[in-house]
């Protein structure tokens, strides 16, 4: 070839290269600006469009993850999805989608992917690809997985003369922030913020905090990956530590007691009798101040009970194993139930829940757990549910990020919470009427000791749709569960709790 030939050709090539780029990558292909979030195991659209729309229902659509072309998420040829070649993990998840409801789809050249029950692998890049007679074009779309993990879980104990307190919580993506307040206002630093890999490639976080009962009385712990979204419990610190005072002084007080019976049984009864004279007053004052302060350190029942609810037992919706008295409002088990129920741990089948939803506002009611020469029950469960969910005697199953909100007692882990992890509450004596706050719409589950009038813990969840009063009487107690629908006026409350007391423990049952 000449010198002539060459430039001859030289010229060719740079006469047409414009043309031979432009239809070799010519289809405008658009994508969001920003990454698009989905949340784990929810559907998302990944959009992807031309502009100008053109109709691609003739064209090759091809939706791709990094370095695998030739096994795409979504193969679209011949005017339709085609299901060979296709990444495996994809399959019956993907699917071509309007990328708003207005859109023409593939006559308007929407082009956008739809991904169902998303996981942690999804998360990255996706390539949007279409080929026809006019040339190709592509761009790529960045998705995010988040996901909310349980509420998190306080634990509290002793630590010196301050009190350990720690904030656990599973199952987040990305990593959570983590945020402590005290009093609900003002926020602290933790002492240690730990993050960890968990189960399916979730992200558990722990963290804690060294604190005097004395400036705290009330600590929450709130998680969250985006500002409203967030998921809090609190703890009051004041309570749980004089509690564990009370449990620590009445073992003290035990002993002092067997030693001072020692020296009266040697003294002479004319100085007992004197003694107990000169000292009964001054006693009797001290005792009524350490009351008061006791009631002013605690909440007003009274104010607790103007938000009293009735609550009447489902007793369609009942196992053979429980009997409910409808006019006393009272549930406990059948004899048959200890032969049916195989094995250790509480039976979490033997639930009833209450008739009426709870969807909105304030509500209140108190169930007894003693009658009358009866001591109080060792086993029992009270709480709420989300309306409709199956009973389920796996623990694993009855958690807060499953619909299931109570407090426990049973005589192998004694009074505890459902949280993820439970938390134990520490308690010197069986509790024997408990009260229960909810407050839909601040999403709190509030317990409490009605009998002595002391908050026992508040759970912190977000509510959603109707919530049901879930009631279990446990197995083997002698006394019943008795729900004590608590009326407006303080007449008709006294009169009430009066006819509780009266009523008959014991049910005649086969």
């Amino acid at each position: 070839m000449g010198l002539m030939d060459e430039m001859l050709m030289f010229l060719i090539i740079v006469l047409l290269w414009p043309q031979l780029t432009q239809g070799s990558d010519s289809l405008p292909v658009k994508v969001a600006n920003t990454a698009v979030i989905g949340r784990l195991g929810s559907s998302v659209v990944l959009p992807c469009w031309l502009n100008p729309s053109l109709d691609v229902r003739t064209m090759e659509i091809r939706w791709y993850r990094p370095h695998k072309f030739n096994i795409p998420v979504l193969f679209y040829r011949e005017q339709k999805i085609m299901t060979d070649p296709q990444e495996e993990s994809y399959r019956n998840r993907s699917s071509l989608a309007l990328r708003e409801p207005q859109s023409d789809g593939l006559k308007g050249g929407d082009l956008s992917l739809r991904l169902d029950n998303l996981n942690i692998d999804d998360e990255g890049t996706f390539h949007c690809y279409v080929s026809g007679d006019k040339g190709y074009g592509s761009a790529d779309v960045t998705l995010s997985i988040t996901a909310q993990g349980s509420s998190p879980v306080l634990l509290v104990q002793p630590k010196d003369d301050l009190m350990n307190v720690s904030c656990s919580s599973c199952g987040w993506h990305p990593q959570p922030r983590v945020e402590w307040k005290s009093n609900r206002t003002t926020s602290f630093r933790p002492v240690a913020l730990v993050y960890s890999q968990g189960e399916n490639k979730l992200t558990c976080v722990q963290s804690w905090a060294l604190l005097s009962p004395s400036d705290f009385h009330q600590v929450s712990c709130s998680l969250f990956i985006s500002e409203g979204d967030e998921r809090e419990s609190t703890v009051a610190i004041q309570t749980i530590s004089r509690l564990m005072d009370s449990a620590e002084d009445g073992a003290a007080s035990w002993k002092a007691l067997f030693a001072v019976a020692l020296l009266v049984a040697l003294a002479m009864i004319g100085v007992s009798v004197f003694l107990y004279r000169k000292y009964k007053s001054g006693y009797m004052r001290a005792k009524a101040d350490e009351e008061q302060l006791t009631v002013c350190s605690n909440p007003n029942m009274e104010d607790l009970r103007k938000h009293a609810v009735s609550i009447t037992l489902d007793s369609t919706n009942i196992c053979p194993d429980l009997v409910i008295i409808p006019n006393r409002n009272m549930v406990r088990d059948r004899a048959s139930a200890a032969d049916n129920h195989k094995g250790p741990g509480f039976p979490y089948y033997l639930s009833v829940c209450g008739i009426k939803g709870l969807s909105s506002g304030c509500a209140y009611w108190e169930v007894k757990l003693t009658a009358a020469q009866i001591k109080p029950k060792q086993s029992w469960l009270i709480g709420v549910t989300k309306a409709a969910h199956y009973l389920s005697n796996d623990k694993s199953d009855l958690t807060p990020s499953k619909g299931f909100w109570f407090l426990c007692s049973d005589e192998q882990t004694g009074l505890h919470i459902n949280t993820e992890p439970e938390i134990s509450l520490p308690v010197n004596s069986r509790l024997e009427v408990v009260g229960v706050l909810l407050h839909y719409e601040k999403g709190e589950l509030s317990f409490y000791n009605a009998k002595e009038g002391v908050h026992l813990f508040t759970m912190k969840t977000k509510f959603q749709g109707e919530i049901v009063p879930l009631f279990n009487p446990g197995i083997g107690d002698e006394a019943p569960l008795t729900i004590i629908n608590l009326p407006e006026s303080s007449t008709q409350r006294n009169g009430a709790s009066e006819s509780a007391e009266s009523a008959s423990p014991q049910a005649n049952v086969a």
